[in-house]
């Protein structure tokens, strides 16, 4: 004769240590989609360039100098030295890589520009065929700053740049950059980290509340709604004597 086998069932307060993980498991997601849109913030800025630039008929020179210039919104130009002495050979590509002491924001770069001096007064102008800057970030895949390529001749002195953007096309630096001068529609902040920013960073302010029956405008604030109509005058005697 065979006893029948007891089944035991597991604890209760095991299972409800299981369902008391979940809203930690959900808590954990949040903190990780937060981080992963933080990390996306930061990687706004490079600290990393590469320099991408094909010469033409002649020669670099030794000795003549060569610069990168990036200028941006608000701040003094970047010179960053591309050559050192050394001499380029002509039809030939050089890529030059690049780390920058302070980070920066391609957003806010206005235009850029090879700024070249030859080493002789009698040197003949300098042909670039093509000339890129490329953004480095976090193992993506480079982009082109600006989305431009250089290309022409300089002469023994002088710059090749980019086209100056406009600056309602930049990113904004403080909360004036953002202001569109209008009151009723609330006050514009400069935060590009945050959610709700535009493709300047810029945030749309909170629209004015006005009490009740009253309205917003732009050149005294909160005001009585006018709900009167003006009566039309009546004609005067010669108005109407005039008419047939």
């Amino acid at each position: 004769m065979k006893l029948p086998i007891a089944r035991t069932r597991r604890p209760a307060v095991a299972q409800l240590s299981r369902t008391s993980r979940r809203p930690w498991s959900r808590m954990w997601l949040l903190l990780m989609a937060f981080a992963l849109a933080d990390s996306r913030a930061f990687a706004a800025t490079v600290t990393h360039l590469q320099v991408r630039i094909v010469t033409g008929a002649d020669e670099l020179t030794a000795g003549s100098l060569l610069e990168l210039r990036i200028y941006e919104a608000g701040k003094t130009a970047r010179h960053l030295p591309l050559t050192h002495g050394e001499a380029w050979p002509r039809d030939s590509t050089r890529i030059i890589p690049l780390t920058l002491a302070e980070p920066l924001d391609p957003r806010a770069v206005s235009r850029f520009g090879l700024y070249y001096r030859a080493a002789s007064p009698v040197a003949p102008a300098w042909e670039v065929v093509a000339a890129e800057v490329e953004l480095s970030s976090g193992g993506a895949a480079p982009e082109r700053l600006l989305n431009a390529t250089l290309k022409g001749v300089i002469d023994r002195q002088g710059e090749l740049a980019s086209e100056e953007r406009e600056p309602g096309t930049m990113a904004c630096i403080s909360d004036a950059d953002c202001d569109d001068h209008r009151s009723c529609n609330g006050r514009e902040r400069c935060a590009p980290r945050s959610a709700g920013a535009d493709a300047r960073g810029c945030v749309k302010g909170l629209p004015v509340v006005c009490p009740v029956n009253q309205v917003c405008t732009e050149e005294h604030g909160c005001r009585g709604v006018e709900t009167a109509v003006p009566a039309t005058a009546p004609p005067t005697d010669g108005a109407a004597s005039a008419q047939p």
